[in-house]
């Protein structure tokens, strides 16, 4: 049954383009009775578009043959960009005319002459499916939203979004290219991702450099890494013919897919975000029929959604960013904690940061600006082989250095103290200002690379290098990342060189209590210094004056005078007063050991050498060494003593590099430095180097006011050892005292005061043989028995230390009574067997 126009909907407004007046004034009278309103006849396309432009009507009666030069497939155009159905009149139509007529989506065709009843059916159907397209095109647009929204829901990947919103546009409006353009300022990051449509109607990625084409300067290739190319995206709107062409002419990325694919009619528009960017869709097409406003509008309904699903994806990614951050932060901090070493640790590091920056091909740390004795060495680089990081070595880097990652603290002097980002032409740059870091970066095939400064306390301690093979695999962006890593490496770094330091002191320490217990088990002449004479307030005087400086001093004076007495007072009234003293005996060392001895080894780095050993300059960093016999110091030895003087550094045997220490020296000798100059036994320069501020301690026989005050002092302190009640002296003993002239000097008058104590039998000491210098044995006369040569070299030998106090080396030794090398002596008292105490056997001062 057929549906009159009253119950279809209201009378609807016609306009009849018909250029024979009899049929054009028929229709009217037809449409008139039946209640539609007729707006106008006209009898061609200009007549008609005057019409149109004044009164859009509902519905229009084309006819296809028109008088003039535009016939009614021409004005078809027009109304379908328009909206305004129309239908066809004909007459006679050829099959070519017909599929013309086709394509312009008429809605009916009407052949002359007409009957009523067909006019009025055909309006009402051609009614009819205008209104249910125009439903079925907003049902469309409302599925591609709810596609649109799904994939908000579905998708957090920024390419799988945009395949998926290229997908539903291209149902609503067909297109060749899609591109999408978004530029976070405030990042100062942008991403751009073009698709084409494959044969098969789907899509596929292409990438910039294959946009631009393989002429494309590299100027323009590492643009790309920062922003994009041109601002193409700025200027919405539909861009075809000439206009197309004129923005080929102004930017690039059109010419481009013109040049490149073939494009011909561009589509642009722009997407509203909540951040502030600049965001936009572009759609392009390559074949002959160009984009219409049409098209635009049907987009712009669902740009909404679109910007509602990229709203979603940043706010998403931004999420994901600080969760991958936060759990790389965490990631380094548990490497710190569980790994051993650094070639433990910075695999576990790599890791974290390479979860957040996938690009990372090689990790390198090393330290700057920080001595060796500070920390241990944590100097390490890492490579990607296979998708692990493991440690680099020396070979596989093939770099002629004694660490595999020497290199790195020299490339780092060449490098600014900020964060840097190396790209493309600019790596290559800082590879040819960095030698080792050019052949590094050519043999390794790095290309790209950052670095970051670590610092803890507002000082420079470390320096953290990723690097890829990728000429562009780093930006702006991932800089600020590794800064952001870089803050909580320097949190873990700042623990692990707090725990390296407290070990570092508790083996201080330990060499300290191991030190001072050594020096416990050794008795010393004396507690503090007695006496008031003349000649020793000269000496407090001067200790007195140089004791609050950190110059060198030199102790001279004979044996016994108390030379490392008066160093303890300089020490004591130093700022260094809070650390140990280190001493160290020059002359009871055997010459081998000197050195080990003073400036330490590593471990393996001579035979014996089990552990690594930290020497005396060490563990007397920040306070003061007292060199005692300085002139028994080996010539060898005596130029690395020279150096530290100068350099104020030390290197252990076996040692990577040096140490720097803050030492202060104090030296004493018994003997004429500069006689040994002279013979050749001492440098001159370091006897000028020690010779800062020279003190002379004098001889006991130059301060006889002091003799007194010191046999009480003695006195208390032998009757407390012996537990004998001791009172004084006799008169007689009292003035050998005073005559004597004490060659053995403060010494000498400690052992007769001991030997009387121990033969006394009241509390008054007496001398039990009278106070004269003893001489060597008187020769055997001629008439008594012949000794062995053996026998009388062996009582030769103990005569002479008899007199030396069984001192073998220094003047006044044994050595020096014989006339021959300390060597010798000893070697011959070894075939004797002669056997003298450790202590014995270097004398005593």
């Amino acid at each position: 049954m057929l549906v009159s126009h009253t119950e279809l909907a209201p009378a609807a407004s016609i306009l009849i383009v018909e250029d024979e007046f009899v049929i054009a004034n028929n229709l009217q009278r037809i449409l008139t009775k039946a209640g539609y309103q007729v707006i106008g006849l006209a009898k061609s396309v200009p007549e008609a578009r005057e019409l149109l432009a004044k009164k859009l009507p509902d519905i229009v009666l084309l006819d296809i043959f028109l008088k003039g030069e535009q016939t009614g497939i021409d004005l078809a155009g027009w109304l379908n960009a328009q909206h305004i159905p129309f239908v066809y009149l004909s007459a006679n139509l050829s099959d070519s005319v017909l599929e013309t007529a086709k394509v312009t989506q008429p809605f009916g065709f009407l052949n002359k002459p007409f009957r009523a009843k067909d006019v009025l059916t055909t309006l009402e159907i051609a009614r009819y499916r205008h209104a249910h397209s125009e439903e079925a095109k907003l049902r469309q647009q409302q599925q591609i939203q709810v596609a649109v929204n799904n994939a908000i829901i579905t998708l957090h990947d920024r390419d799988q979004l945009c395949l998926a919103i290229a997908d539903q546009i291209d149902k609503l409006v067909p297109f060749s290219f899609f591109n999408l353009r978004i530029t976070l300022p405030e990042e100062q990051s942008f991403y751009w991702v073009m698709l084409r449509k494959t044969a098969l109607g789907t899509f596929e990625r292409i990438h910039l450099p294959v946009l631009l084409g393989a002429d494309a300067s590299d100027d323009l290739l590492e643009k790309l890494t920062q922003e994009t190319p041109d601002q193409l995206g700025e200027q919405p709107g539909i861009f075809t013919g000439l206009a197309f062409e004129e923005l080929c002419a102004k930017y690039l990325t059109a010419r481009a897919i013109r040049n490149t694919f073939g494009v011909r009619s561009l589509l642009v528009l722009p997407v509203v975000l909540k951040r502030r960017s600049v965001t936009n869709l572009q759609l392009a097409r390559t074949g002959a029929e160009s984009f219409e406003p049409a098209d635009y509008e049907s987009i712009g309904l669902i740009i909404s959604q679109i910007a509602l699903a990229l709203d979603n994806l940043l706010a998403c990614e931004e999420i994901d960013a600080r969760r991958r951050l936060k759990t790389a932060e965490l990631a380094i901090s548990s490497a710190f904690q569980n790994g051993k070493t650094m070639r433990e640790i910075a695999p576990a590091v790599a890791d974290a940061i390479n979860e957040v920056l996938p690009g990372v091909d090689l990790l390198s740390m090393c330290r700057v600006g920080m001595t060796m004795s500070s920390v241990a060495p944590f100097d390490v680089t890492v490579q990607k082989t296979e998708g692990l990081f493991e440690a680099l070595t020396q070979e596989e880097a093939e770099l002629p250095a004694t660490s595999p990652v020497e290199w790195l603290p020299l490339a780092a002097a060449s490098w600014p103290p900020q964060p840097t980002l190396y790209v493309g032409r600019q790596a290559l740059e800082a590879h040819r200002r960095n030698p080792v870091g050019q052949r590094y970066g050519k043999r390794l095939g790095l290309r790209s690379f950052m670095y970051v400064p670590i610092s803890l306390k507002g000082e420079l301690v470390a320096a953290l290098a990723v690097a890829s093979k990728a000429a562009y695999a780093f930006t702006a962006k991932d800089l600020e990342v590794l800064q952001s890593l870089g803050s909580e490496l320097a949190v873990a770094l700042e623990n692990l060189l707090a725990f390296e330091r407290i070990k570092l002191l508790s083996e201080q320490l330990e060499q300290e209590k191991t030190y001072l217990s050594e020096e416990l088990k050794i008795s010393h002449n004396f507690e503090e210094i007695i006496g008031a004479s003349p000649a020793l307030l000269t000496v407090f005087n001067s200790i007195g004056q140089v004791a609050p400086t950190d110059y060198t001093v030199l102790i001279t004076g004979e044996t016994g005078t108390g030379k490392e007495l008066i160093a303890r007072a300089v020490h004591n009234l130093s700022a260094r007063k809070i650390r140990t003293m280190v001493k160290v005996n020059c002359a009871a060392l055997p010459p081998q050991l000197i050195e080990s001895e003073l400036f330490g080894h590593e471990r393996g780095s001579f035979t014996g050498a089990m552990d690594k050993r930290i020497g005396k300059f060490e563990l007397a960093h920040g306070s003061t060494i007292f060199l005692d016999e300085i002139g028994e110091l080996p010539v060898e030895l005596q130029a690395k003593l020279l150096r530290v003087l100068q350099e104020k550094e030390i290197e252990r045997i076996g040692g990577k590099g040096p140490i720097v220490v803050d030492v202060r020296i104090i030296a004493a000798t018994n003997r004429n430095l500069q006689e040994e100059i002279a013979a050749g036994r001492f440098r001159s320069d370091l006897f000028y180097r020690l010779n800062v501020f020279p003190i002379l301690v004098p001889p006991l026989r130059e301060r006889p006011e002091d003799i007194m005050p010191l046999t009480v002092h003695f006195l208390q302190k032998i009757s407390k050892k012996l537990g004998k009640p001791l009172t004084g002296l006799s008169n007689s003993m009292r003035q050998q005292l005073l005559h004597y002239p004490w060659p053995g000097n403060i010494r000498e008058l400690e052992h007769v005061l001991e030997r009387a104590a121990i033969m006394a039998r009241s509390a008054t000491l007496e001398l039990n043989e009278p106070l004269v210098g003893s001489a060597l044995p008187s020769v055997v006369a001629a008439s008594g028995p012949v000794k062995s040569m053996q026998d009388a070299m062996r009582e030769t030998i103990l005569a002479a230390l008899a007199q030396s106090n069984n001192r073998i080396r220094g003047q006044g030794g044994a050595a020096e009574l014989l006339n021959v090398k300390p060597t010798t002596l000893e070697s011959r008292m070894k075939k004797l067997e002669i056997n003298v105490g450790a202590g014995m056997a270097a004398g005593r001062r």
